[in-house]
């Protein structure tokens, strides 16, 4: 009995002792032992990508990154060496310890950091954009749908960007082979970074060459270290060195002394960073865990139990079965999504508006006459009745608009645009409802004509038609998207699928715009037993 005892104590003491060892060496870092040892740091920077690293004349590595390493070995107290490393063999470099970290312009995503660690807060950010050959260059995405596009090996973004533009990419080793295929014709544009792509049409011999499209994936650029090292002492101090770099704005001036044009970014990272609270003390703090606050991250890589509320439940979700809600959890998401939704609902108030107020006005103005007016406004409604809502919306927007644009300057409003083609086309079938009620009407009192002190009587019979055509306006509005309304629920669809699935993504939209129809039907309905009479034997 006495050794059972014995045997229990040593082995809690046991497990008391394991469980203390791996707390003391729970912040350890043989990376940064093996710096303080050998008093250097080797960082992996590239030397193509200029004003991020290039060679100067001398042959030497110089940048905004090349300044960055520069600080963090004298923040150290070591020497700096530079490695040449590539966009394809860098995470290699670092996974071999051939590196102790990588600063190469590398855009923060998931899917690296699973096979390394990221330091927080980022640096910088990246952008997409593409440079495109004398005489090429188109303003929107959409208009270089399975054009040859040029890009480089191992980018994060050739995937996405194929998959959401279709765009048939021809990939290349280096910069310089896709810059060569470029001015070659072998492709009508290059797929890189924004910042790289704005200097390299700055130089003489690129004139002629131009970026007219808008940056797409806004990605910050992190400094990545072995996937081990994640919330060790380098980890940490690499951390605290760049949230300084963001408080003091040491990292926007250096980013506006090599002439790089977006800095949006880093004057948002400047606020953030250096907000403090009513003592004086700074906002973004590391928490117990190590990690800086949830309000200061991205929120895709906070956990559940760093956050509360509606935030803690989306990502409670997402880990526990796998559900990727960020319209949820993400809280620049989340608003997004639902200002997409009341841009949506008030697009369906206007174009029932305008089709129920131009309806009922040209019945009126049309019943019981038969003159040369009347019949140029039949075949109006008949042409709007007719013509499929889309077609309509890119005969106005696209034609009508480009060519005012293109004679005056005048910019046609998308949203009145959708709005009035939406209405437009159902306004022809409230009308037809109205008139045929107006026939039904003249069956048992002769001489009767439409008129606005008459309408109820004849809305009694027109009432089914009309709120069918109204349902399935509702269910018409997401084509507005089309014509570029960046705020409808179509463009917060795109919000979710960057970052979930396409059956999540579906589902998710299939159930709101469900949701949305349903309301709407309810609307009608209860304005139906309102305000018109039940309908009474003539």
């Amino acid at each position: 009995m006495w050794n059972r005892a014995l045997f229990k104590i040593l082995g809690l003491a046991g497990l008391l002792f394991l469980s203390l060892a791996a707390q003391a060496d729970a912040g350890s870092s043989p990376t940064l032992d093996t710096i303080r040892k050998n008093k250097v740091i080797r960082v992996g920077v590239k030397t193509d990508f200029s004003p991020y690293n290039s060679l100067n004349a001398k042959r030497e590595v110089v940048g905004f990154e090349s300044d960055i390493a520069e600080l963090i070995a004298d923040r150290l107290g070591v020497t700096l060496k530079k490695v040449s490393i590539t966009t394809e063999n860098r995470f290699q470099k670092l996974e071999l310890g051939e590196v102790d970290i990588l600063i190469s312009t590398v855009g923060d995503t998931a899917a690296r950091r699973k096979i390394a660690t990221a330091i927080e807060p980022g640096y910088n950010e990246t952008s997409v954009n593409v440079l495109f050959r004398p005489g090429e260059a188109v303003p929107a995405w959409n208009q270089i749908r399975h054009e040859t596009i040029c890009a480089l090996q191992g980018s994060y973004f050739n995937k996405p960007m194929s998959e959401r533009y279709l765009l048939e990419l021809q990939t290349y080793k280096t910069v310089r082979d896709a810059q060569l295929a470029l001015r070659d014709g072998q492709c009508s544009g290059f797929l890189y970074a924004t910042a790289a792509l704005a200097n390299t049409a700055q130089l003489p011999e690129w004139a002629g060459y131009k970026m007219p499209l808008p940056n797409a994936l806004i990605t910050p650029m992190a400094i990545f270290i072995a996937r081990g090292e994640q919330g060790s002492e380098l980890d940490l101090a690499l951390g605290n060195i760049l949230a300084d770099l963001h408080r003091t704005g040491w990292l926007l001036e250096a980013n506006n002394r090599w002439g790089i044009a977006s800095t949006s970014w880093l004057k948002a990272q400047k606020e953030l960073w250096s907000a403090r609270d009513e003592h004086g003390q700074y906002l973004c703090v590391r928490n117990n865990t190590g990690n800086w606050i949830a309000a200061c991250r991205a929120a895709e890589y906070v956990s559940s139990t760093e956050v509360s509320g509606v935030q803690a439940v989306g990502l409670w979700i997402k880990e526990q079965l796998g559900v990727d809600l960020n319209f949820v959890y993400d809280p620049y998401d989340r608003a997004q999504f639902f200002t997409g939704i009341c841009y949506t609902m008030l697009l369906i108030t206007c174009s029932i508006a305008i089709s129920m107020a131009l309806g009922i006005a040209v019945s009126v103005a049309v019943d019981g006459r038969d003159g040369w007016t009347a019949r140029v406004i039949h075949a109006i409604m008949a042409y709007g009745r007719l013509t499929p809502p889309l077609l309509m919306m890119y005969l106005i927007f696209f034609g009508l608009g480009g060519w005012t644009m293109r004679e005056f300057g005048i910019k046609l409003p998308a949203f009145a645009v959708a709005a009035f083609c939406s209405g437009y086309y159902t306004a022809g079938l409230v009308m037809r409802a109205f008139l045929e009620a107006a026939n039904h009407v003249r069956t048992y009192e002769a001489g009767f004509v439409l008129h606005w002190r008459n309408l109820g009587r004849t809305a009694q019979y027109a009432n089914w038609p009309v709120k069918q055509a109204l349902i399935n306006l509702t269910k018409q509005t997401m084509i507005a998207s089309a014509i570029a309304i960046p705020e409808l629920l179509s463009a917060s669809s795109l919000l979710i699928a960057e970052k979930g699935n396409i059956f999540l993504t579906m589902t998710v939209l299939l159930i709101t715009f469900y949701l949305i129809t349903s309301l709407w039907t309810r609307i009608f309905n209860y304005l139906e037993k309102a305000l018109l009479p039940t309908v009474g034997q003539p």
